[in-house]
């Protein structure tokens, strides 16, 4: 009923969603159980204030999470990714996002992604369109903002190039422009350091080194662990539909589709980048990217044995980190 509802043409379901989010943010704050992940990002030191604060890190992050779920699904659905209006994407977006930020909230990824999303309907612009380079330049900007929030999106730079190389002739000036653009957030940030004399903080990256060698998956609970093997599953058979185009699928479509896959390669090198530059496994960068190939999965449902049960497998095992991190 519940995947029926958000993969019809429906769009009052999408106002559940800021209930559902925010109680189990406010809820989880009330209970001193919502902490922010900090790794001195700029964005981190940004928002430090707001992390002492249970209740505005709660109306932070929920805010931020549903603006995230909105454009998510906006993106999907302006440029048809789908072959006609879902609204599985924000769901899924939201349901990821609200059960990952009680294992491990991460603010910098939250608030890049709402960047990422907007660089990304600018970028699903450019192609078959003779004259690009406003389009380019947008799309490196917004890319360039992401990377300044959660540096390890450093790596959305290449996946502008990677597309240009994919799916356009050769020009130069459209591999410069954007990454001028994605510098300029950068140059921006830099000249305001200067200007407080803090050029200190130019520091991106901080590696947390401890005595503690406990590896961060391991102090998972139960219900943890079986939540992110219920993902992975259901990941394991949406690759391969997302992946393998239908022959009857417009040039377009096909365009779309293997373009946002660039996109998700470059979010998914971020999640090991991170990794190799702070010593931290931030689970949170891999979040666009699973919700997108998931949602699009689940709204083809009807042709999917195995989809409608892999769905209400993650909604219950969500349910059930939710209630063990909150009891």
């Amino acid at each position: 009923m519940i995947l029926r509802t958000y993969a019809s043409n429906q769009p009052l379901s999408l106002s559940l969603l800021p209930a559902t989010t925010l109680t189990v943010l406010f809820v989880a704050a009330a209970r001193g159980r919502l902490e922010a992940l900090h790794v001195d990002f700029p964005a981190d030191r940004l928002f430090a204030g707001w992390y002492s604060s249970p209740y505005a890190l709660a109306a932070m992050s929920g805010a931020l999470i549903l603006l995230g779920a909105y454009l998510a699904n906006t993106v999907f659905n302006r440029h048809e990714f789908f072959n006609v209006p879902v609204y599985v994407p924000a769901f899924i977006y939201s349901l990821l996002a609200t059960t990952l930020a009680l294992i491990q909230l991460s603010v910098p990824v939250l608030l890049a992604n709402v960047f990422l999303l907007l660089g990304l309907n600018r970028q699903l612009k450019i192609f078959h369109q003779p004259r690009v380079l406003a389009e380019y330049f947008e799309t490196g900007l917004y890319y360039g903002i992401a990377a300044l929030c959660f540096p390890p999106y450093i790596t959305l730079a290449a996946a502008i190039w990677a597309g240009s190389i994919v799916f356009r002739a050769f020009h130069w000036r459209e591999y410069l422009l954007p990454l001028i653009a994605f510098a300029v957030p950068f140059a921006y940030w830099i000249s305001w350091l200067y200007f407080y004399d803090n050029l200190s903080a130019l520091v991106l990256f901080h590696k947390w080194v401890s005595f503690d060698v406990q590896s961060f998956f391991s102090s998972w609970g139960r219900s943890e662990r079986v939540f992110g093997i219920t993902v992975l599953t259901s990941l394991f058979f949406a690759l391969p539909r997302y992946l393998f185009l239908n022959e009857r699928s417009s040039n377009r479509s096909k365009t779309i589709r293997i373009l946002f896959f660039l996109v998700a390669l470059a979010a998914s090198g971020s999640y090991f980048l991170a990794y190799a530059l702070t010593w931290k496994w931030i689970i949170m960068a891999v979040l666009l990217p699973v919700a997108f190939t998931l949602g699009y999965w689940f709204a083809n449902y009807r042709v999917s044995l195995v989809g409608p049960f892999l769905f209400y497998a993650i909604l219950i095992t969500s349910l059930w980190c939710v209630v063990s991190a909150l009891i």
